[in-house]
């Protein structure tokens, strides 16, 4: 069971990890999220 776990790590990972990705890509190119984006842009500048 364990070697079995292991082997797969890899594996999980790396779908876990694109799905990760593609999630913050949608999150990015969702319709409405500009304003949010370009509000947030604009913290550093509000000191």
């Amino acid at each position: 069971m364990i070697e079995t776990a292991i082997s797969l790590a890899p594996t999980i990972a790396t779908i876990f990890f694109f799905l990760a990705f593609c999630y913050v890509i949608y999150a990015v190119c969702k319709k409405g999220s500009t304003k949010k984006f370009n509000q947030y842009s604009k913290i550093p500048l509000n000191d």
